[in-house]
Order: structure tokens, then sequence, then C-alpha cells
């Protein structure tokens, strides 16, 4: 049930894929995903509501297909599967596919624009941070594995890495403060 309320959140903040999915009113769809199976009708809205109805398609979203989306590539033909009505399967997909999560949206309703909008900036930074971090890595180890004789890093480079873990961990936790007494501050 707490699958089906986050889907239909997903779903309420897509106004265009709410309003197309609104056409397969009474159309039951079932989404399997990261071990996760949801299954729902669709009504009028757009939105999914609890059934023991037998799903008439079944998307199946393989875990190649959630690391490649995660990844900010496309997922492949071989990551997707189809069960029961393949051509309602194929309609339905790419509305679900298409569906984003605008987590701005959420702060802003939390905390209000301003400060949403600095926590996202703030977030954005840190997670361009980890990003790059894991690139370095990676590019290390690709290095790495056509030299196998030669050290991954340099003991400058893994000095500099150290401290960059360590700056991203203290800003992280500046980060869990910050919101810790915002949430704080909120509570009657």
């Amino acid at each position: 049930m707490l699958a089906l309320s986050a889907l239909n959140h997903l779903i309420r903040q897509n106004p265009e894929t709410r309003a197309t999915l609104g056409g397969y009113n009474g159309i039951t769809v079932c989404i399997q995903a990261a071990g996760l199976s949801i299954k729902g009708r669709i009504n009028a809205e757009g939105y999914l509501e609890n059934t023991e109805h037998a799903a008439d398609t079944v998307l199946i979203f393989h875990n190649s297909a959630l690391q490649k989306a995660l990844q900010g590539q496309v997922p492949g033909v071989g990551d997707i599967a189809l069960e029961g009505d393949t051509a309602m399967g194929m309609a339905l997909l790419p509305l679900f596919g298409s569906l984003r999560y605008y987590a701005n949206d959420d702060l802003a309703r939390l905390f209000g624009d301003a400060l949403a909008g600095s926590i996202a900036t703030r977030a954005a930074q840190v997670g361009h941070t980890l990003k790059q971090i894991g690139q370095n890595l990676m590019a290390q180890m690709g290095d790495y594995a056509r030299e196998p004789d030669s050290a991954v890093i340099t003991r400058e480079e893994f000095d500099a890495w150290t401290a960059e873990v360590d700056r991203l961990r203290d800003d992280i936790a500046r980060l869990n403060a910050r919101l810790d007494k915002l949430s704080r501050s909120k509570q009657p």
C-alpha cells in the first residue's frame, strides 16, 4: 500500500502523464521493479487504486534497467519485460517510464520556497562531489586494469582523495544538523 501511495505521488507530480493515464480508466497494471510489485487499477483521474483483480498487463523492470536509469542512460529492450496484454503494456510502458520525481516540490511544501532552494542547491553540490569521487575511482581502476604492475594511485592522490572525503563527510554532517534544526523548529 505504501508503494502504491509513492507511485501515486510520482503521478501527481507529472500532470501530463496523469492526464494520459486517465484514458486507461479501469485497466489493472502491475509494475515489478527492485524487488517490489505494485498492482493497481487506473482510475479516471490517472491514479492507481488498490485492487484484487488480476493485472491486465505486467511491466517488469529488470535490475539492469534501474541501474541504467540511475546512471542517466536509457534502458534497452532486454532491460524490460512485458506479460499479459503486451499491446497494453507497450502503451503504458512509456507513460510509467516518463515519471520523474521533483524533490524541490516536496522540499518547498515542507520548508518553504527559499529554504527548499538552499537545501536543493546544497544537495546538488554533495551529489556532484560524490559523482566526481566515483568517476575518479573508476578512472583509476581502469588505469590499473590496463597496467596491473603500476600502483592504483599515488600517495598524494590518495591524500587529496581522503581530504575530499573528509570534507564531504563534514558537509553532510552540517547539512543533517541544519535539517534537524529545521525539523525541530517546524514542530509545534
